[in-house]
């Protein structure tokens, strides 16, 4: 294990593929929200059930909650929990400290995708969660205030046939500071009379088979986004996508590999399958954004149809380096930080404990993992 982490284990048992932190118990200090239960901050040694719990045999069984996010979806000043429950959307409302299970509201029936992105979409101010749905199609859904426990309203950015279940991004691509949306098969530009116009013009381009989510930073430093992905979440491969312009402005994508399979070059040697979990943030405080993803161990179960099936349930994060020598001007520099944790469907990457650097909330078939950052930024001068 890395240097730069401490890992706290919160539980060793399989509950599901995703994990998040919000502020629960209403106390001012994050929570850690894993499969059915979620974790009191600080210490995160306290932990209280908000649904019926269940374990799931990583051989045998598939678990129900694949996505989490924390968010006070209602308005009432307590954070609640949305859940990708086996593809549908449900939001469980905060109770605000009643000791009981949450009630449970099927705000999104249409969701079809096994990653959801959560972010500020239509520039509201307010998370909008992004999914695929019927017919392939790219969308993203917000509650009425009014009303935010009925079904959610929904707004459908592409055309029929371009959505999957792996692979999806949010970031501004081309550079007129609107969210665009992006997948394996290319992206969509933002109407400039906003988000909820649609279907939104699509560019092609491709950006692998799908993956996890997908990130949209400028990695070489030239002032324009490029886009870092995994290239298959149940095959192999993570690579990141040079955006260059032409005379005329035309956007194209350039591809860097990153990692391979096993018979071809890897960034550091490091190979392994299955990259279904990716999350971004800059971990070493350099002012660039970060990788960090691993391996989604017995994604199928214990089934032999994903690659290196047993292969070691590993947890890397890759430092974007700035590199005019490297290929594309950029490098991603690997480091372990964990062999033996993996990745589920999602993850969060954020700092818990104030200190100025992120750290890793992990929720996997091993079990529920913090992995906290050791790292500090530097101390900024003062001019």
């Amino acid at each position: 294990m890395s240097t730069h982490f401490r890992k706290q284990e919160l539980n060793d048992f399989f509950y599901s593929w995703g994990a998040t932190v919000a502020d629960i118990n209403h106390d001012g200090v994050a929570d850690v929200i894993s499969g059915p239960f979620y974790y009191l901050g600080p210490d995160y040694t306290q932990r209280r059930e908000y649904t019926a719990a269940r374990s799931y045999s990583p051989s045998n069984n598939f678990p129900e909650g694949i996505v989490y996010f924390g968010h006070d979806f209602t308005g009432d000043g307590w954070d609640d929990i949305l859940v990708v429950d086996s593809r549908p959307v449900f939001l469980y409302v905060n109770p605000k400290g009643e000791p009981r299970r949450w009630d449970r509201f099927n705000v999104v029936p249409t969701a079809t995708s096994e990653i959801e992105v959560f972010r500020d979409i239509d520039g509201d101010g307010k998370p909008e969660v992004l999914f695929a749905g019927p017919n392939a199609v790219m969308a993203y859904a917000k509650p009425d205030p009014a009303n935010p426990t009925a079904p959610w309203k929904t707004h459908t950015i592409s055309e029929p046939g371009l959505a999957g279940p792996h692979g999806m991004g949010v970031g501004d691509i081309n550079g007129d500071g609107r969210m665009d949306v992006v997948n394996s098969r290319g992206w969509w530009e933002q109407p400039p009379n906003g988000a909820a116009e649609g279907p939104w013009k699509f560019h092609a381009s491709p950006f692998g088979t799908g993956g996890a989510e997908m990130g949209v930073y400028d990695v070489n430093g030239d002032g324009l986004n490029d886009v870092v992905t995994a290239v298959a979440a149940h095959g192999w491969g993570l690579a990141w996508f040079e955006q260059k312009r032409d005379a005329q402005g035309n956007i194209s994508f350039v591809r860097h590999d990153i990692m391979g399979d096993p018979t071809e070059k890897s960034a550091g040697g490091v190979v392994f399958s299955e990259p279904h979990g990716v999350a971004f943030a800059d971990m070493d405080g350099d002012g660039v954004p970060d990788m960090i993803v691993g391996k989604r161990l017995y994604s199928h179960l214990e089934s032999h149809l994903d690659p290196d099936p047993y292969g070691p349930a590993v947890l890397y994060w890759y430092k974007t380096v700035r590199n005019p020598k490297a290929d594309g001007g950029a490098e991603f520099v690997p480091e372990l930080i964990n062999n033996r944790s993996g990745v589920g469907s999602q993850f969060i990457v954020t700092d818990l404990n104030a200190d100025g650097a992120p750290d890793v909330v992990i929720r996997s078939v091993k079990g529920t993992f913090i992995f906290w950052n050791q790292m500090r930024p530097p101390a900024r001068t003062r001019r």
